[in-house]
């Protein structure tokens, strides 16, 4: 008999310690599963908020493209009203509003274009022919007249030799004139006249006007009768015993020509 209720309490106490674990079992497994259950609605709320945030993103770039297109159409149309800054009606317009909000600037474009006007009007015409006169490039005497028929007395050089200018005496640093309008074609230096430039009368007519310093002018520049084409410069070996003087020479097509025959 009391092997018996040893048996039962035995077998009772196994299957209490059995139902204990399996309960123990279940609610072990069931806290599990909601931890993961939680878990997995964490992260699913994660992900949505992320693919929300996303499709967030997404609506906010397309919506500023949109507006960026807008714009940019807006901008286009713009531009097409403008009128094109090109044409001559804009670049007149353009001039209008520069000179309005400028007024000196048309004011000095004013001066200019007179000034302009007045070189032109002022330029000397250059046409000397057989029956024009010179004007003394300067006062002096002469101290060697042109001869190319026969020779003349060169006391520098002490010989005779034919002389295709005329010498004119005059004082060191003496403004010279220029005999007539014309163009300057050469400035040179040489040891016989120092420095020396012929001018262009036009019509074949040439003057070289020889024993000069501080030319102010260039080579191509017109001058007018009566200007200062430089001054008079110490004479060269040549001429050291007749001392300082202007050597004057003419040509014609090339050929020397006598000076005085124009002169009055």
């Amino acid at each position: 008999m009391n092997s018996k209720k040893m048996i039962r309490i035995v077998v009772s106490s196994v299957l209490l310690v059995a139902i204990v674990a399996t309960c123990v079992g279940v609610y072990k497994t069931g806290s599990t599963n909601t931890k993961k259950e939680q878990s997995l609605a964490e992260e699913t709320k994660d992900t949505d908020g992320e693919e929300l945030a996303a499709n967030d993103s997404q609506d906010m770039q397309e919506e500023e493209s949109q507006e960026s297109g807008t714009e940019n159409v807006e901008g286009t149309k713009e531009v097409e009203d403008q009128p094109d800054q090109n044409t001559p009606e804009a670049e007149d317009a353009q001039a209008d509003q520069n000179t309005q909000e400028n007024p000196d600037a048309q004011d000095n474009a004013a001066n200019e274009s007179a000034a302009t006007e007045n070189v032109e009007a002022e330029a000397p015409e250059i046409n000397f022919s057989e029956s024009s006169l010179m004007e003394w490039p300067l006062n002096g005497d002469v101290l060697l007249d042109y001869s190319m028929d026969k020779t003349v007395y060169f006391p520098t050089l002490n010989e005779y030799k034919y002389n295709p200018a005329i010498v004119i005496s005059s004082d060191v640093n003496a403004p010279v004139l220029a005999a007539a309008n014309g163009q300057v074609l050469s400035i040179t230096t040489n040891e016989e006249t120092g420095t020396t430039l012929t001018m262009d009368m036009g019509n074949g007519y040439q003057a070289v006007y020889g024993q000069l310093k501080e030319v102010p002018y260039e080579e191509g520049d017109t001058v007018a009768s009566g200007s200062v084409i430089g001054y008079i410069s110490e004479p060269t070996k040549y001429y050291s015993v007749e001392g300082s003087n202007l050597y004057f020479e003419m040509t014609k097509d090339g050929t020397p020509i006598d000076p005085v025959m124009y002169l009055p």
